[in-house]
């Protein structure tokens, strides 16, 4: 039967995982929003727009899509990402626990995060997009961008917190575990 400080310490586990996921989830936002604006030639809220389209409807996406770079519609890009920040919390302690169970740490954690990034783009984009009839950001932003902004801005974060804080996954210090 776990005490009240193990629960607490899982808490605070859960908590880190949760901005560990939420680091990453911004990183990969801010990346894709530069990529739809810059080389992709689309709006810069066009990834929000795409997220909040179950609950409020495609036209915001849309307008966005039609080449005005900096169109803003306040209320979707805050509810987008809302929902992408809480998705992103939500695989952040997912990853945190999958890493603990597995003792991950050093290179290993860091590939291990990297590679998680790209499995979670995979059920995002397979399994929950197409359940909540969202559109496909993998098919708006383009694979080499969609795998790149999942791999590298939100797998490394979570890969690097295994690094950082060795002992919430192994018990050893930062020094032992590198």
């Amino acid at each position: 039967m776990p005490t009240t400080r193990d629960t607490g310490q899982f808490t605070y586990f859960l908590l880190f995982g949760a901005i560990a996921g939420i680091i990453g989830g911004v990183l990969m936002a801010l990346f894709t929003m530069v990529a739809t604006a810059t080389y992709l030639h689309m709006g810069f809220f066009t990834p929000m727009y795409a997220i909040a389209a179950p609950l409020i409807g495609r036209q915001p996406l849309l307008t966005s899509l039609q080449g005005d770079t900096f169109y803003l519609a306040l209320g979707p890009v805050l509810l987008g990402l809302a929902v992408h920040l809480l998705w992103s919390a939500f695989w952040g302690i997912v990853f945190g626990l999958l890493a603990r169970w597995l003792h991950l740490t050093g290179g290993v954690a860091i590939f291990c995060g990297l590679v998680y990034g790209v499995l979670v783009m995979l059920v995002m984009s397979f399994i929950v997009v197409p359940i909540v009839g969202a559109p496909n950001l993998l098919q708006i932003v383009g694979l080499f961008s969609f795998i790149l902004s999942n791999a590298l801005f939100y797998g490394l974060p979570l890969g690097l917190w295994p690094v950082l804080q060795p002992r919430l996954f192994t018990g050893l210090t930062t020094r032992q575990a590198v």
